[in-house]
């Protein structure tokens, strides 16, 4: 049965700074849906979306949906058979992916409506979304309030706060599904420059593209981003935080080297994928989606954590609050 949706329920809000730059949000999803920042007198979207709620809800969108700008929850990334670990006991999770749960299942926090609970103009101008995940929602245990916060500040930054609170051990795990196109041109990443202050990255089984659990060095891979290189097209893999969270993990440069874009996050894996297997469409004056059209930083907590105990937990506990931010800063070169 095809998902009915009550536009009604439908706000857009647009932040914008003294500079010129502005980012827009549907409290559907919490979805990014353009981020427009000025390079030499011309706005430039920096991200990949559509101008119409009806074309993110339309069939031919969902049939190989990427998550566009998306906010993502309960949990971030696969769940091998759906199966994971919460205080000692097995819980069995709503799969969405053959015999594994994606994202946080059939009906995520990325396909409801959040409520807008605040919003600020002028300087730093933001909005805070809030949802309210009912016990057993997509198999998971206790009730949980998440609040996601966007701000734009003066010096072009849009920073995602996190914050969730929980009434039984479950999983918590958010994150930002945006994929970035920083080209004035209509043309795939593979021209962009990416650097990923790394040294370890998160390798998958294959098959299941679940962690094996290890943590092996990226020196030797194409995954070695260390010093900056071309975008490799099968980028798709977590990549391990080691230095703080005011430092900056990733840069990525478009390919007329007009402007960049540098990520700071307190989550400790970043997760980058370079949109190989996105789906061909073309929103009507939007860049075009598809095969490496556009390249996501998936800030997170470790997927499938429950089952790999030197992880960083994902588990959130009732008397804890969850609390992590993503902040993405851009610069005209």
């Amino acid at each position: 049965m095809k998902k009915k949706y009550n536009k009604e329920q439908l706000k857009t809000i647009t932040l914008h700074n003294a500079g010129g730059m502005e980012v827009t949000i549907m409290n559907f999803g919490g979805i990014i849906t353009s981020i427009k920042v000025p390079v030499k007198g011309n706005k430039i979207e920096c991200v990949l979306g559509f101008d119409s709620f009806d074309e993110y809800i339309s069939d031919e969108y969902r049939t190989e949906y990427p998550y566009l700008g998306a906010i993502i929850g309960r949990n971030a990334g696969r769940i091998k058979y759906g199966k994971a670990i919460i205080e000692g006991k097995e819980v069995q999770l709503h799969c969405n992916l053959g015999e594994n749960q994606i994202h946080g299942g059939e009906v995520g926090f990325d396909s409801v409506f959040w409520d807008v609970i605040s919003e600020k103009k002028g300087d730093n101008s933001s909005v805070t979304l809030q949802y309210i995940s009912k016990e057993g929602e997509e198999g998971y245990p206790g009730e949980v309030i998440a609040q996601v916060t966007y701000t734009l500040t003066a010096d072009n930054r849009l920073r995602v706060d996190y914050y969730g609170t929980t009434t039984a051990p479950t999983i918590l795990n958010l994150t930002q599904h945006t994929y970035f196109n920083l080209n004035e041109n209509d043309t795939n990443v593979l021209n962009n420059t990416l650097q990923i202050k790394a040294e370890k990255y998160v390798p998958l089984e294959e098959g299941f593209f679940t962690p094996t659990g290890e943590r092996p060095p990226v020196a030797g891979t194409p995954l070695d981003y260390r010093k900056g290189q071309r975008v490799y097209a099968h980028t798709d893999n977590s990549f391990v935080r080691e230095i703080t969270a005011d430092e900056v993990m990733a840069t990525l440069t478009n390919g007329e080297e007009t402007l960049s874009m540098e990520v700071r996050t307190n989550h400790p894996v970043l997760h980058i994928y370079a949109g190989y297997y996105l789906p061909e469409l073309k929103p009507i004056q939007r860049k075009a989606i598809g095969e490496n059209k556009g390249i996501c930083f998936e800030a997170q907590g470790y997927a499938d954590a429950t089952k790999h105990p030197q992880f960083d937990s994902v588990v959130l506990l009732p008397n804890e609050e969850y609390n992590y931010f993503t902040e993405f800063k851009f610069n005209t070169l």
